[in-house]
């Protein structure tokens, strides 16, 4: 019987209890009426930034560390202007990172995590 039960908690811990769903998110903040930027997270992780001031689709790959998505791009790692449209939410070098609270990423920067703005699956 204990045997059963250690089993059943392995599996349910390691299995079951992914901190993140593969679901669209949307930001708290809005700007000109709609969320400022929405994030998709694939099965296939991969994942779509689309901030509502650009018409570029910002693409990569995502993982999750403990309660941390870990969001990566090439994009992110080549030289860009200061005139060019922000491509991404933190002012970390070649990642966001979100700290993950139920159906809340909160972005974290290099001072901390961000509390005003978020993003939130309408889904959950």
């Amino acid at each position: 019987m204990m045997k059963n039960t250690l089993i059943f908690l392995f599996v349910g811990l390691f299995v079951g209890c992914s901190p993140i769903k593969t679901n669209t998110y949307f930001s708290t903040c809005v700007l000109y009426g709609a969320p400022e930027v929405s994030l998709k997270l694939n099965l296939d992780k991969s994942f779509i930034y689309n901030f509502r001031y650009s018409e570029r689709a910002i693409v990569g790959k995502w993982k999750v560390n403990s309660d941390t998505l870990i969001l990566t791009c090439d994009l992110w790692t080549e030289s860009i202007d200061s005139l060019s449209p922000k491509n991404k939410t933190s002012d970390m070098y070649g990642v966001d990172k979100y700290l993950v609270k139920g159906s809340k990423l909160f972005i974290i920067n290099k001072n901390g995590r961000s509390k005003n703005c978020y993003l939130k699956s309408m889904n959950r």
